[in-house]
């Protein structure tokens, strides 16, 4: 299917007639190539673009975001998920500012040392923002290379995805970065997961799959495990301050992000105050549920409002509740919770 140069003209032509505007494709700067497919990463496309619009005019450079405090960027980001991923890019941006004058490596091997930096980052800033002949393999990649050439393995698997990978760098043309884009533009909106729209496909004679009929049993994938779920309480509590008790995450995938304090469905109210070093008036009420889906765990939230009179480090007064970064997993209960009337 790879072996021909009518395959790589009929891609990059269809390429540069339909392909989508996106803003990240107005320029050629590596910091915004690279923050741009940061923010893709387990993200579509529609939700990136705001949040894209956002950071290149609050951080359009790297010194503007190297000097960026952790906690506003996480706020910047709530809602994207996956936290690590500005963690990680916020330490290479400013290993970029401090060790390369704020200039994005243009040596790939440079480029692979950051945080945070692995094969697709790299292959798709270096391909697109210096045209060096890597390919940039994700989700929609794998497809339309397993159905071009019939290839049945799991693509799930590092050893079939590195394959992939070296079997399109030995046919990568001089427009690296146009054509790694046009793969995953024409698994985006053409050889997608259900119903593919093969009638449209530019590279359809090319198609192995195509050709025996079997488009829709491929890419194969191995089941994916039955992700864990975990049901907890979600603790509102106040004090008669007008505050409320907010606790920074440390040392988890959630790290710098605020939360509720949350325990087991079945820890006791004893355990709770001994936890927290708070003396609680459990007559409180029920806020409501809430419901996330992780990677591999799903929450399942029950909220209670709860009072105290003691005091705590973490208590924050609720108007500034707001501007704090909080996960999406704790917005969705902190929604359903309305201040009473007699502690605005």
């Amino acid at each position: 299917m790879l072996e021909s140069s009518e395959f790589n003209h009929n891609l990059l032509d269809w390429y540069q007639s339909n392909k989508r505007t996106l803003p990240w494709r107005q320029t050629r700067d590596p910091y915004r190539i690279w923050l741009s497919e940061v923010m893709l990463q387990q993200t579509q496309v529609t939700t990136v673009i705001p949040y894209y619009e956002k950071f290149i005019t609050k951080y359009p450079d790297i010194d503007s975001l190297a000097e960026a405090d952790e906690e506003a960027l996480l706020k910047d980001w709530e809602g994207l998920g996956y936290y690590n991923r500005i963690r990680n890019f916020h330490a290479a941006v400013k290993e970029v500012r401090d060790n390369y004058n704020s200039t994005v490596p243009e040596r790939p091997e440079t480029f692979f040392n950051l945080k945070g930096v692995g094969p697709y980052i790299g292959g798709a800033v270096q391909s697109i923002a210096f045209n060096h002949l890597l390919a940039a393999v994700d989700g929609n990649v794998l497809r339309v290379i397993s159905r071009l050439d019939a290839d049945g393995r799991d693509v799930a698997r590092a050893s079939v995805q590195k394959d992939i990978k070296k079997r399109i760098e030995e046919i990568i043309p001089l427009e690296a970065g146009d054509f790694n884009q046009a793969l995953m533009e024409l698994g985006a909106t053409i050889c997608t997961p259900r119903a593919p729209k093969c009638i449209m496909c530019p590279v359809q004679e090319h198609c192995e799959a195509y050709s025996r009929n079997i488009v829709s049993e491929l890419p194969v994938k191995k089941k994916a495990k039955r992700k864990n779920e975990i049901y907890y309480n979600v603790y509102f509590i106040l004090n008669d301050r007008n505050e409320i008790l907010l606790r920074k995450q440390e040392g988890t995938l959630l790290q710098g992000m605020y939360e509720l304090p949350k325990y087991d469905v079945d820890t006791s109210v004893e355990s709770i105050e001994e936890d927290l070093q708070l003396s609680i008036d459990t007559s409180g009420r029920h806020v409501g549920s809430g419901k996330h889906v992780f990677t591999h765990q799903v929450w399942y939230m029950e909220g209670y409002v709860l009072h105290t009179r003691d005091r705590h480090p973490d208590f924050v007064p609720l108007e500034d509740v707001g501007g704090l970064p909080m996960s999406r997993a704790m917005q969705k209960i902190y929604e359903q919770f309305e201040v009473p009337a007699e502690r605005m």
